[in-house]
């Protein structure tokens, strides 16, 4: 096992990262590191988190410790994080927005589409942000989860950071196939940049089931109504129910308001598919979902405080 400060693995206790009998911690520090030291301790880090993953084990609950400082982290390559039980932390203030321990796409890399893929199962993810923000139409998924029973928090998902990526089929966080994943206090999308029609915060697709948003804001400045918070991408986008707890829809709405926060195909069964929304705040749009497919429920009334607030009831009957 490799050796490590008492300190560090009492804070990953802390944090509710596991550990395990061979359990191994690979540092990165983008100020002192170099990747030809061997990472298993503070004072030799290595300067990249692709690194530090490809000298994780699957299995065997690994984790890679980001430190944070005055300068990010730039990948130079799209990164598939599949080795499963395998963590990633940031160690910096666990706020939900800009956290110091940034990820970047090199502004040459094209085609990273997504630029992140969480393919693994039964990952931790902690308090690190990820910026998707050159001029590329090729890279418009920022991160993609395909993988299952993943928990996520203090995760700022920063897709659509230029303006040649917040367009059609651009998201800053896609849904393919992943399912019973959790996303705790994470931030989704970006208020800084104009997004066309067919922008999403959030694409759901590839029939994932059973995925919560607990405490999370998804954010954004529509430069066009049509741009959308959350997207099912077809009639088979997702599967049994998604559910929103206690989320805030926020668009900067000096650009224009939303049409709609959740854009939703025809086609999909109600009884088998519902988004749910709980206790959540929607701010610049019109309505929460245009077509009325009866498909989004909630507990918060119309869009407009109208009537049956408190009942849990399907959009097609506000």
């Amino acid at each position: 096992m490799s050796l490590y400060p008492k300190e560090i693995k009492y804070e990953l206790a802390a944090m509710g990262l596991p550990r395990g009998p061979n359990s191994n911690v690979y540092f990165v520090d983008p100020v002192n590191g170099s990747n030809s030291n061997t990472g298993d301790r503070w004072t030799k880090p290595v300067a990249d988190i692709a690194t530090a993953f490809g000298k994780c084990t699957a299995n065997q609950h690994d984790t890679v410790v980001y430190l944070a400082s005055s300068s990010g982290i730039t990948m130079t390559a799209a990164l598939d994080w599949n080795k499963n039980y395998t963590h990633l932390v940031g160690m910096c203030a666990p706020t939900c927005v800009g956290q110091r321990a940034r990820i970047f796409q090199l502004s040459t890399l094209e085609g990273a589409s997504p630029l992140l893929t969480v393919s693994a199962t039964g990952c931790i993810m902690k308090n690190f942000y990820i910026f998707q923000g050159v001029d590329d139409a090729t890279s418009l998924i920022n991160v993609s989860v395909t993988g299952a029973r993943n928990y996520f928090e203090n995760v700022h998902f920063a897709g659509g950071g230029h303006a040649s990526q917040a367009i059609d089929g651009g998201a800053s966080l896609k849904l393919d196939g992943g399912s019973e994943n959790l996303f705790k206090n994470c931030t989704i999308g970006v208020d800084t940049i104009a997004a066309a029609t067919g922008m999403a915060g959030l694409i759901l697709d590839g029939a994932g089931a059973r995925n919560v948003f607990r405490e999370c804001m998804f954010t954004m400045y529509a430069g066009n109504a049509g741009a959308k918070f959350v997207e099912v991408a077809d009639s088979a986008g997702f599967d049994r129910y998604v559910i929103f707890d206690n989320c805030l829809f926020i668009n900067d709405a000096t650009g224009h308001t939303m049409t709609e926060a959740f854009t939703v195909p025809g086609g999909m069964g109600s009884a088998t598919h519902r988004l749910i929304l709980k206790d959540c705040v929607l701010l610049g749009v019109g309505d929460v979902e245009d077509n009325d497919r009866g498909i989004v429920y909630m507990n918060m009334g119309t869009i407009t405080a109208g009537g049956n607030a408190g009942l849990m009831q399907a959009t097609n009957s506000t």
